[in-house]
């Protein structure tokens, strides 16, 4: 991991950027007390429910807004800057809850944990005490025959079997090597989390919660998640290419996957962030957006594309991304919108964080 470059002409008022670190990297009482502010998250009113009913808190504000985005926003050109702006409003929250603000939205570097299975498990992320614990009981099945009514993995969006889905994946390809779990988060600070959210992109009210659940896949993240796939990933000279592959084949999938398997959370493509995970492996998929932008950052913070339509990089449905695109997240009070331009620097504009290092 390099040491991050000075930033190129920040913005007059970001003399401070607030830092966003690994979480191993966090002493164990900060540790303690990010787990602390998304706990109180969880007992806050959310801003979203007079929109949708089953919010419950103030941490479903952020999966409200991101199952009734999904899609719109991924394996479009778009997915990179509004998981940006998801997780700048995210960390707002948190200050409000005790977060220390000098420090930003943690990450879990993945591929500190891709060199054996041993390191995946004792990750610090899923510690049960300075983590967020650990893979649910084994339940048996596969892609082909799941054991586990509702289970979450699919191959394309819900209710949408159109060609030009036909050639992405949202859920791992074939099946899930390796994976080893797939009930109920039933560890650490968060064990017997639920949510009304879900399958996919269900809002409708249910007469119970359903629990977060891990399955963990090692193989899931060594195959794309590693330092060499990272590297790939940094050598790409285009952003259309950038995110075409980190998108869906790369590591945003792997983190997705590697936590989730077939039945976890976590591969649910639009009720994810359910799992608090989520928003620390995301916090690592834009601190690799960063990484790729500060190579060459006076072309990067302008180069944006994509598809405004999900999964059309044939631009067979509608056109690309601009700087000029709306960039959007929250319901209800809680909306807060951009544009894309705003969002390509992390030191310009409303925003104002930097990472500890970079690769």
């Amino acid at each position: 991991m390099a040491a991050p470059p000075p930033p190129q002409s920040p913005s007059k008022t970001c003399a401070r950027p607030y830092v966003r670190k690994e979480w191993r990297h966090l002493a164990d009482e900060q540790r303690h007390q990010y787990i602390r502010a998304v706990q109180c998250m969880m007992t806050l009113p959310g801003t979203a429910t007079s929109t949708l009913s089953i919010v419950r808190n103030r941490f479903e504000d952020f999966l409200a807004t991101h199952v009734k985005q999904t899609d719109f926003v991924h394996f479009v050109g778009i997915f990179y800057p509004y998981h940006r702006l998801l997780l700048a409003e995210y960390e707002k929250a948190l200050w409000s809850c005790g977060w220390d603000r000098s420090l930003g939205q943690p990450f879990w570097d993945w591929t500190l944990d891709t060199g054996s299975k041993e390191a995946f498990l004792n990750s610090p992320i899923f510690d049960t005490t300075l983590g967020f614990g650990g893979n649910g009981a084994y339940i048996p099945g596969n892609l082909s025959h799941p054991e586990l009514p509702g289970f979450v993995s699919s191959s394309a969006p819900a209710g949408d079997d159109s060609s030009h889905h036909r050639p992405m994946q949202t859920s791992p390809p074939n099946d899930i090597p390796d994976r080893s779990g797939g009930g109920c988060l039933a560890d650490g600070p968060f064990a017997g989390l639920g949510t009304f959210f879900g399958p996919q992109s269900n809002v409708e009210p249910k007469a119970a919660l359903r629990c977060v659940r891990r399955d963990f896949s090692f193989a899931s993240l060594r195959e794309r998640a590693s330092p060499a796939q990272v590297a790939a990933a940094m050598a790409l000279g285009r952003y259309g290419d950038f995110e075409f592959v980190t998108d869906s084949q790369s590591y945003h999938p792997a983190g997705h996957w590697g936590v989730g398997g077939l039945y976890g959370t976590m591969t649910d493509t639009y009720a994810s962030p359910a799992d608090p995970i989520f928003f620390l492996h995301h916090s690592n998929v834009d601190r690799a957006w960063w990484s790729w932008q500060t190579r060459d950052l006076a072309r990067r913070e302008k180069d944006m594309s994509g598809p405004l339509v999900m999964f059309d990089y044939a631009n067979v449905l509608g056109g690309n991304a601009t700087l000029d695109t709306p960039v959007w997240v929250g319901l209800g009070d809680g909306r807060v919108e951009l544009k894309v331009k705003d969002l390509m620097h992390i030191q310009k504009g409303p925003l104002c964080y930097t990472y500890e290092s970079l690769y």
